[in-house]
């Protein structure tokens, strides 16, 4: 994905003068969202790798994190552990029925478990479904030391 991908593009509907007409939902573009990871957060654990994300841009609801994906490797959201302060939740937890608020300038950490990464640079693709613009997703390059 280069700077210029434009993500979140979903579709809404309204009743206009009785009829229902399909829109456009804003997209928010790539180079936005890549501005979310706080680079050099990049770290392996004894039992799997973190990252982390602030929201720097508006409040928004999540209500799905999808597989991270390391170097073309998708890792199952099972796995994966969604820290914001003390309270630890399972990636998989968040749904639309259970939605989780992602407000402005809140850090979370992203922890997956079962695997480490070898030192060097990595592309991480990071993937939610917001309830405000849809799906979001991009990818970020860091290194693990």
């Amino acid at each position: 994905m280069g700077d210029d991908h434009v993500s979140g593009i979903t579709f809404y509907s309204q009743k206009l003068n009785g009829e229902e007409v399909i829109q456009d939902m804003p997209a928010v573009p790539a180079f936005m969202l890549k501005k979310l990871y706080l680079k050099g957060s990049l770290k392996n654990l004894v039992d799997g790798f973190e990252f982390q994300i602030k929201n720097t841009l508006a409040p928004g609801t999540i209500t799905a994190l999808l597989p991270i994906e390391v170097d073309g490797k998708a890792y199952p959201i099972a796995d994966t552990v969604v820290s914001r302060g003390e309270e630890k939740m399972a990636a998989s937890a968040i749904s639309k029925e259970k939605p989780t608020s992602f407000g402005i300038n809140t850090t979370v950490t992203m922890t997956v478990k079962g695997a480490t990464l070898a030192p060097g640079s990595h592309t991480v693709v990071i993937g939610v479904v917001t309830r405000e613009a849809g799906e979001l997703k991009w990818d970020i390059t860091d290194t693990v030391a």
